[in-house]
């Protein structure tokens, strides 16, 4: 009779080969994809929400002006001179449109497919 001896690593020692242990660095080029084609989505007049008062976190993403829980709630969309997409939820209308594409590009960067 044969024996046979498998050795598995550990569940953390596994996410972490595939960057996908918390707050590393898959977690981290998710939020920042979903930053980055936000973007257009994202009501701009002066820029000021778009690009300079944001703050990106591994797993979060914070505009941080004092305009920034209305315009994300209560936008109607009426301006859309400088973004053609702008309006309010930015973030889930943008996950609607291209979330599939997010979806491929992390898995190809965490070392897998996308089904």
């Amino acid at each position: 009779m044969a024996k046979i001896r498998l050795e598995i690593d550990s569940a953390d020692k596994i996410l972490l080969k595939r960057n996908l242990n918390k707050n590393g660095a898959g977690q981290k080029f998710f939020t920042h994809e979903v930053r980055r084609l936000s973007t257009p989505y994202v009501p701009r007049l002066s820029g000021n929400l778009s690009m300079d008062s944001v703050t990106e976190t591994a797993s979060s993403i914070i505009y941080d002006t004092p305009y920034a829980r209305r315009q994300y709630y209560e936008n109607k969309g009426k301006n859309r001179s400088k973004h053609a997409r702008a309006g309010s939820h930015w973030t889930e209308r943008m996950w609607a449109d291209r979330g599939k594409e997010i979806v491929q590009s992390v898995a190809k960067y965490c070392g897998g497919k996308a089904k």
